[in-house]
C-alpha cells in the first residue's frame, strides 16, 4: 500500500547554486535580504563545497564524455553528490542558476571545459544558466562603487 502521508516534493522554486559558505551565507544572504523580490529562499542556495571543474567531472561520472548530447539534471546530480535528505530534480525547480569561479589557477583548469558548461548552461528556465566570476567572487570587494567607472583599469599584484 503506498504511504501518501510523506511530505509532498515542493515544487516551483528556484535554486542558486554557489561554490561556497561565503557566497551563500555573506553575499547572496545580503542581496536577498536587499531584494526580496528575487524570490529565492535560503534553503535553495545549495553550497556545491567545490570548484567548477570539478562539477564537470562529476557531470562526465554520471552522463559520460558525451554528457552535453543528454538532458542533464543538475539537480539530481549535486542533490545525490551532497548526500542531501532528499533527491532532488530539475522539474523542483522553475528556474536554476550556477555561481562558479573562474578558477584559472585550479590545475584542471580548462577553456574547453568552460565553454562547454557555458554553452550548455545557458538557459536558467532550462537545464540552468551559468554565471562565471572573473576572477573570482570576492573581487566585488575590490569596486568603488555601481557602476564602477575604474574597473577595467584595477591592477593587483599575484601572491604566491
Amino acid at each position: 500500500m503506498s504511504d501518501y502521508t510523506k511530505e509532498a516534493r515542493r515544487r516551483g522554486r528556484n535554486l542558486l547554486v554557489v561554490e561556497g559558505n561565503h557566497e551563500r551565507n555573506k553575499l547572496f544572504a545580503l542581496i536577498f535580504r536587499c531584494f526580496p523580490e528575487i524570490g529565492i529562499n535560503m534553503e535553495d542556495i545549495w553550497i556545491y563545497g567545490t570548484n567548477i571543474y570539478m562539477l564537470y567531472e562529476d557531470i562526465v561520472r554520471e552522463y559520460g564524455e558525451t554528457w552535453t548530447e543528454d538532458d542533464i539534471d543538475l539537480p539530481f546530480v549535486i542533490s545525490r553528490k551532497q548526500s542531501r535528505g532528499e533527491v532532488c530534480y530539475k522539474d523542483d525547480f522553475v528556474n536554476i542558476i550556477l555561481v562558479f569561479d573562474y578558477e584559472r589557477h585550479d590545475p584542471n583548469f580548462s577553456e574547453e571545459k568552460i565553454k562547454q558548461m557555458q554553452d550548455y548552461f545557458a538557459d536558467a528556465a532550462d537545464a540552468g544558466r551559468l554565471y562565471i566570476n572573473y576572477p573570482m567572487i570576492e573581487s566585488y570587494q575590490h569596486l568603488e562603487g555601481l557602476p564602477d567607472e575604474h574597473y577595467a583599469e584595477y591592477n593587483f599584484a599575484l601572491v604566491d
